[in-house]
């Protein structure tokens, strides 16, 4: 977790905003999580920020993450499917499946 707050927020300016559409407000976090696999492994990561429409995870761990995943974080009362809109080393980002 240390390493994680430690490294500086890398800026990824990935979006699933079409052209003339604006992206949703995102808020700034910190909080410990957990997102299952559609394999079923679980992996903790860390909330960076958060919107309405998805999520950027951080996490220690250098594995690639399936294009489906469930994010959960009770004190956010996020326990959802996400899809995996972009991945890179440590950091994915997370849009939030409809239901």
């Amino acid at each position: 977790m240390r390493k994680i707050a430690a490294v500086p927020a890398e800026e990824v300016h990935y979006t699933s905003a079409g052209p003339g559409e604006k992206r949703a407000e995102r808020k700034q976090t910190f909080k410990s999580a957990t997102v299952t696999t559609l394999g079923g492994e679980r992996v903790d990561v860390v909330v960076k920020n958060v919107s309405i429409t998805g999520a950027r995870v951080e996490f220690l761990r250098d594995i690639q993450l399936t294009d489906r995943v469930m994010l959960s974080e009770p004190t956010l009362r996020i326990k959802t499917w996400a899809y995996v809109v972009w991945q890179t080393r440590g950091a994915a980002g997370l849009q939030f499946a409809q239901t």
